[in-house]
């Protein structure tokens, strides 16, 4: 069971009867006008419908918490320009209503376009258009028509919230948990013991099982069935060597791992040996007959590849042995720890444990300011 307690350290404002209105950024078409002027357009219109729309009916998103619902600044800007859809924009920003403006051209003049959309629906609720050489004359023309198309805003009706019915109180049959039978148990114990990999495969049907069980009857299958003499197993995986403790433990990867390590250590190491036993046996037959200089040469030669066999095979051969030998003795308790803990979720013996993450809420109203922030504290039982 995991329950999440949200503490917030800083104020959230709370508006759960308002409506959205998200405006978004007025785009260009042709690039006529500067990113500066497209944000004073669309700062007009927001302002306008901060103006007509109340408070406690509307909600005028910001341009922080529009990002916020689109991830960033760059792909905010980048999904409003290729929008295809505004009704679409405005559910992946969770308005209900969405507007914008665009920029284009006809003959000489710039042109401009402003759409207003209920989410919900999808319709088109009303827009005005118009023309200029001027963008000062677009700016008129919105501070003349943008009033009258968020005021058919207020004439969409709300529907009327149904009637709950008021609740029957049914009294509650008392239960008595019936204890859980040996057979019960027998089940559970032969489901973690199916084979290798008993536990993680039937992890989910050991947890529906264990449900009914009672603290003592789990705490008997933990102990029956948890992993123990994890440091006596570790020291098989150093002497013998070869994974034996792992192999026994059940951790047939690692086993698998360190007997390859161990063969190919052991292989390069003995190789070595058995190769340089042959060339001293070659130097000292040299050594008892007449040996010209043709059996010098040789006789260095094989000097010589004496040493690059201790040095290219029977030391590297030490090393991956040495290296096996460090890590067998840490694998054991690894492995226990982690298996030991699978069972514990498996059998619904949970501890408790504590964590924190960030949270931040988006602001939905233009008097609100940037969103808030806050701290989101997690306990698990």
């Amino acid at each position: 069971m995991k329950h999440t307690i949200i503490l917030l350290f800083l104020a959230l404002a709370a508006y759960g009867q308002q409506e959205r209105i998200a405006i978004i950024n007025t785009m260009d078409d042709y690039d006529s006008i500067s990113v500066a002027d497209l944000t004073y357009l669309t700062d007009k219109l927001r302002e306008t419908a901060v103006n007509v729309l109340p408070a406690d009916r509307f909600g005028v998103m910001t341009t922080e918490s529009i990002v916020a619902f689109l991830g960033s600044q760059e792909n905010a800007v980048k999904v409003c320009k290729e929008s295809s859809c505004l009704a679409e924009l405005g559910r992946q920003v969770s308005a209900d209503y969405v507007a914008q403006g665009r920029i284009g051209r006809f003959g000489e003049n710039l042109t401009i376009k402003v759409e207003l959309y209920s989410v919900k629906s999808g319709n088109l609720m009303g827009s005005f258009a118009g023309s200029s050489k001027s963008i000062f004359q677009l700016l008129a023309l919105i501070e003349e028509k943008a009033s009258d198309l968020f005021k058919k805003m207020l004439l969409e009706a709300k529907p009327p919230k149904p009637l709950e019915p008021s609740p029957v109180v049914v009294p509650a049959i008392p239960t008595v948990p019936q204890p859980a039978t040996p057979a019960d148990i027998a089940r559970i114990q032969a489901l973690i013991k199916s084979d290798l990999k008993g536990l993680r495969k039937n992890k989910e049907q050991i947890q529906k099982e264990s449900a009914g069980l009672s603290s003592k009857d789990i705490s008997a299958l933990y102990d029956e069935n948890k992993k123990k003499y994890a440091t006596q197993l570790g020291w098989l995986n150093t002497f013998p060597g070869f994974g034996l403790g792992s192999y026994l433990q059940g951790d047939k990867t690692w086993g698998m791992i360190q007997s390859g390590l161990g063969v190919v250590g052991w292989g390069l190491i003995i190789g070595g040996l058995i190769r340089n036993s042959k060339l001293e046996d070659s130097k000292a037959y040299s050594s008892d007959v007449y040996c010209d200089s043709f059996c010098e040469d040789r006789r260095a030669k094989a000097g010589d590849e004496q040493n690059e066999v201790v040095k290219y095979i029977i030391t590297p051969g030490f090393g991956i042995i040495l290296v096996n030998t460090i890590i067998g003795p840490l694998l054991t308790p690894s492995y226990e720890k982690k298996y030991n803990k699978e069972l514990k979720e498996a059998l619904n013996d949970y501890s408790i444990t504590v964590s924190f993450v960030p949270l931040i809420v988006p602001s939905n109203h233009s008097k609100n300011g940037p969103p808030a922030v806050g701290l989101a504290f997690n306990v698990r039982y």
